[in-house]
């Protein structure tokens, strides 16, 4: 009687995910995430024409190996925050210093390799609060043959972290930042257009007080 093999359980989900190439706009300003352009096309109804038209993404550059225009390819389903839902896959075409003077861009395997150790490491932090689901997830991964961090060593990157936003707060800075690519809706909009003309109607009496007083 044949037995049947048990699947192998993932330690992390592998999304569904699709690639584009495009260009980056924007690099140096975030940590580890860049802005690539990826341009396209918007059919107009009424005229009946195809218009140029652009998408702006905000990707994830875990080595921050590039440079503002580098032509690259990125690949969805790589959620990193809320806004981060792309990576970095390949350099098609760079600019600037050549690719074999950059940090490698990191392969799927090597990214996947980091996934799984930063999900053991927040797993054992929950496991020593008592959570059974990162319990069972890291009996799976002892199975599966892959290292599981100490304590000690997953709790280095929150230590940082705390340190980091302690160090912010004594420089007068706000750990609540508003969130990238945040657009103004039409409310906020009238209410700055209406502030504004106050203050230009308040300068204006102002100037003819002056005048006024004056003669």
């Amino acid at each position: 009687m044949s037995t049947m093999l048990k699947p192998v359980v993932p330690i992390v989900r592998t999304l569904m995910s699709g690639t584009k190439v495009g260009v980056v706009v924007s690099a140096g300003k975030m940590s580890k995430a860049v802005k690539v352009r990826i341009a396209g096309q918007e059919w107009n109804k009424k005229i009946r024409k195809a218009f140029p038209s652009s998408k702006t993404y905000l990707v994830a550059d875990p080595n921050s190996s590039l440079n503002e225009g580098d032509v690259v390819r990125i690949a969805s389903g790589w959620r990193t925050s809320k806004q981060i839902r792309h990576v970095v896959t390949s350099i098609v075409a760079p600019f600037g210093p050549p690719v074999e003077e950059r940090p490698p861009v990191l392969t799927e395997e090597e990214r996947m390799k980091i996934r799984i150790r930063e999900r053991l490491e927040k797993d054992v932090r929950s496991a020593a609060r008592g959570r059974t689901t990162s319990k069972l997830r890291i009996k799976e991964a002892r199975k599966q043959g892959l290292e599981i961090p100490d304590l000690e060593s997953a709790m280095r990157n929150t230590k940082l972290m705390e340190a980091e936003d302690a160090a912010r707060l004594e420089s007068g800075g706000s750990k609540n930042k508003a969130p990238i690519g945040h657009r103004q809706t039409n409310k906020e909009k009238k209410k700055e257009e209406r502030e504004k003309a106050g203050a230009a109607r308040k300068a204006e009496a102002k100037k003819q007080v002056i005048l006024q007083s004056a003669t």
